[in-house]
């Protein structure tokens, strides 16, 4: 749609042309529709697993695509967070992703809530090894409960996604580019170093609204909610936690949250009522 994106890059590998890029996709479009269903369709344990997995597994491809999608219709430092920030104004008188580490300036609470925020890379793990685990005597249920999980997950995930093609937003990172505030001047300790690297180094301007933080773990949580009611009481406080730690450590306004909660509950109501609930076979 514009090859000239691939010429800003500053560090444009073999890849980022046109031809090549059409290549690399094309060769993937093949597998998500050619190879991943004949995955599902084997006996063994592990080449499905792998049919099921596979998708999620390329969530940090499809996220990196994002800086070459974002191109396509806005400039680099294009972003609707004035609308975002004016919004936030209106509704909460000022701006919580700022105020609130400020009534709290706590070493301790900073250290939870990265935590916590680092757990999303690990609930759908967890909610996955529930499934798995799960005392259930028909087989292809706990197949079925594993697909399901992971489509709700999926169509969550490349939603928001989708939404930051269209609607870039950068979150409070806003406010330094605009020389307001920076990140949060409270010290921490391992998760707080884990998650300044992580954002350092993988981080993406424009995918702040909605929150796929939120919506993402919002999928894994309402799982382990449905199924499993001895381990909800850990599940909603992570859940509770992460949602908290995005307008804390400043990774999202508190509208993001409002967004993703909503999105991802109208995606996984729209999946229960059109989701491919197809029968597995033992």
């Amino acid at each position: 749609l514009n090859p000239g994106i691939f010429r800003g890059l500053p560090d444009a590998g073999p890849l980022h042309a046109p031809l090549p890029h059409l290549g690399l996709h094309l060769a993937l479009a093949a597998a998500i529709w050619l190879a991943l269903p004949w995955l599902r369709r084997r006996r063994r344990a592990l080449p499905r697993a792998l049919g099921e997995l596979a998708i999620p597994l390329m969530f940090p491809f499809f996220y990196g695509e994002l800086r070459f999608l974002q191109l396509v219709f806005f400039s680099l430092d294009a972003s609707f967070d004035p609308w975002l920030i004016d919004l936030e104004r209106t509704l909460f008188g000022g701006q919580p992703s700022i105020t609130w580490s400020q009534y709290a300036p706590w070493p301790w609470l900073r250290e939870l809530l990265e935590f916590a925020y680092f757990s999303y890379y690990f609930f759908a793990v967890a909610a996955l090894l529930l499934v798995w685990r799960s005392r259930v005597d028909d087989p292809a249920l706990r197949w079925r409960r594993a697909a399901s999980l992971v489509r709700d997950l999926t169509a969550v995930m490349l939603t928001c996604y989708t939404w930051y093609v269209f609607l870039p937003v950068w979150g409070p990172k806003y406010f330094a580019k605009v020389n307001v505030i920076g990140p949060v001047e409270i010290d921490g300790w391992l998760f707080t170093d884990i998650m300044h690297y992580i954002h350092a180094n993988g981080a993406l301007q424009g995918a702040a609204f909605p929150s796929s933080h939120v919506a993402g773990s919002m999928v894994s949580w309402w799982w382990i909610w449905k199924l499993f009611p001895r381990h909800r009481w850990w599940a909603t406080t992570m859940w509770l936690l992460l949602c908290a730690s995005i307008v804390y450590c400043r990774y999202h306004y508190l509208v993001d949250f409002f967004g993703g909660v909503l999105w991802g509950g109208f995606v996984l109501w729209l999946c229960s009522r059109l989701g491919d609930e197809r029968e597995l076979r033992p």
